[in-house]
Parts: structure tokens; sequence; C-alpha cells
């Protein structure tokens, strides 16, 4: 598949599609492809080229969270001796009135609540998964589409038979799409972690 722009991308989902009168359409299928990359139902996008670390400075409670955030792996104090945050849930986030070194957090909406308000300012360090910059006209590329061309076009295309309304080629790009997407997934982590086996408990191989 030789396409890395998301100009080259409209062309092909026309091609695979043979609908050249929905052409005005497709960046919206582009979009949803997008979107459906991080929430579906079998399996979402998740590799090492979505992974970063940003810090922040606070003396809140609150903190925005990065832009294109979709997950987090960590996040730390930026003190002496680091201090590793737990996250816990919404409902479960042990509150309290005093100020003081945060132990707690969790994520509300698109803040990052600590456990409390800090007692003066804090560098937290962040580790998280963000999404790829969405691809448009002005953006022409990014490292999904660079290296894993077939879920946009396959993602694409589901979004464009789900609007024709033809259930059988919606299902059967929806198919295709799951599948790239678990390929590209498997081969980033068989880029990380080699071919060895992964142990289990009390050193069982699983």
């Amino acid at each position: 598949m030789a396409f890395t722009t998301f100009d080259e991308l409209v062309t092909e989902v026309i091609k695979w599609s043979h609908r050249d009168d929905l052409d005005l359409l497709v960046p919206d299928f582009i979009t949803l492809a997008e979107n459906a990359m991080y929430a579906n139902e079998v399996q979402i996008l998740n590799v090492r080229s979505m992974g970063t670390v940003s810090t922040a400075l606070t003396a809140s409670k609150y903190l925005s969270l990065p832009a294109n955030f979709e997950s987090m792996r960590s996040a730390r104090l930026e003190l002496d001796n680091a201090s590793e945050l737990q996250y816990q849930a919404p409902e479960q986030l042990r509150r309290q009135s005093t100020t003081g070194q945060p132990l707690y957090y969790s994520i509300v909406g698109d803040e990052i609540e600590f456990n409390r308000t800090p007692d003066s300012s804090y560098t937290i360090e962040l580790q998280y998964f963000r999404r790829a910059t969405p691809l448009t006209s002005a953006n022409q590329t990014n490292e999904i589409l660079t290296k894993y061309p077939s879920i946009y076009l396959f993602g694409a295309l589901t979004a464009l038979y789900a609007h024709a309304q033809d259930t059988e080629e919606e299902q059967k790009y929806t198919l295709k799409f799951i599948g790239a997407i678990k390929g590209a997934n498997k081969a980033d982590k068989r880029g990380r972690y080699g071919s060895a086996p992964a142990m289990g408990l009390e050193g069982c191989i699983v």
C-alpha cells in the first residue's frame, strides 16, 4: 500500500470503494476511523509510538491532561527520591481536605485530580499514551499512517459502508480493520520484547 499522506489516503478510499459520489465525505470517514482506532469493543491501538513523557509544574489539586491524551502509564513527583503517585478510580480516590504532598490521583473528565491540594509547587512527570495527531488536509501524515496505513484504509472503508448502509461490506472491512490493529499491536509487542516466552507465576511459561 504505497500511500503515506492524507490526500493519497482519500484517493485510495475512493479507489477501493468504487464510490466517487462520496468523495466529499471521505475526510469524515477518516476521522471516524481515527476515533475507532482508540475506542472499539474488540481491540484498541496501542503501539510504542503513542508513548510519550511530559512534565508540568502545579500547585493545584487539578491538572489538565496533555493534548491528545489517551491513557496513563504512570505519574510521579520529581523529588530527590522520585515519588510514584498511585492511581485510584474517581469513586475511590482518598480525598483529603488538608494540604500536603499528593499520594494518589485519578482522572476525571479532562483533568488529573490529586487526593489533596499540594502544599507547594510540584513538578509532575507523566508517562502516557497519546493519540496521533489527526490527519487533515493541513496535517498530511502522522506516525500511524506512515507505519500502519491499512488501519486507516480499512477503518475509513468501514465508516464509508456504514454510511452507505451496506452491511455486508461494512462487516467485511470491520474485520480487516480490527485485524490490522491486532497485527500492529502484535508486531509492536514483538519489537519491544522479542520472541522470548512470557513467564507466568512460579516461572511457568504462558
